[in-house]
């Protein structure tokens, strides 16, 4: 299987309690060498997402939080959830939120969030295990992209060698 390094999974945090923002980078920047990118607001994240292209090379988790302020009133994290997937929909985003609605949990993971989580004392680990989840599942996903990639060069030598054989083959009859 094949392991992604710490150093090539981005982690933003969209959060407009600077308490949380604060507490939720020490934590991942402490316990990981994963790079961790902090945003006050939407608007400022969205402006940074749209100008600069992200990496395939490196997995982006995006944590935002359900109620965010936007300078633009850009809606709640539903909402920039939607216009992130739009942008780039191999971005993986776990909402945080202060309230504990299941419709609100079903409608962001309905939209593509990867996962609802409620703010309280064991937010950080909830969201540490579902960053670990993703990290997983994108590495399952390259083991299997490699896997196909041996294959194909495993049949095409194959190919290779019995194109060979066969002109061995004809060229010793005549």
């Amino acid at each position: 299987m094949s392991i992604i390094k710490e150093s090539r999974v981005n982690i933003y945090i969209v959060d407009d309690d600077e308490m949380s923002l604060k507490i939720l980078k020490n934590k991942f920047s402490s316990c990981s060498g994963y790079r961790v990118f902090t945003y006050k607001n939407s608007n400022e994240f969205l402006e940074e997402f749209n100008r600069f292209p992200f990496s395939k090379r490196h997995i982006h988790i995006v944590i935002l939080d359900y109620v965010v302020n936007g300078i633009n009133n850009e809606g709640n994290g539903i909402d920039i959830l939607k216009k992130i997937k739009s942008i780039n929909s191999a971005v993986e985003i776990i909402i945080l939120s202060g309230i504990e609605d299941v419709e609100i949990a079903a409608s962001a993971i309905k939209s593509g969030a990867v996962a609802f989580v409620k703010k309280n004392e064991n937010s950080y680990l909830r969201i540490q295990n579902q960053v670990k989840f993703v990290i997983s599942q994108k590495s399952l996903d390259m083991s299997k992209k490699h896997s196909v990639l041996a294959r194909v060069v495993f049949g095409f030598s194959i190919f290779i060698l019995a194109v060979f054989a066969i002109i061995v083959f004809f060229t010793d009859i005549l």
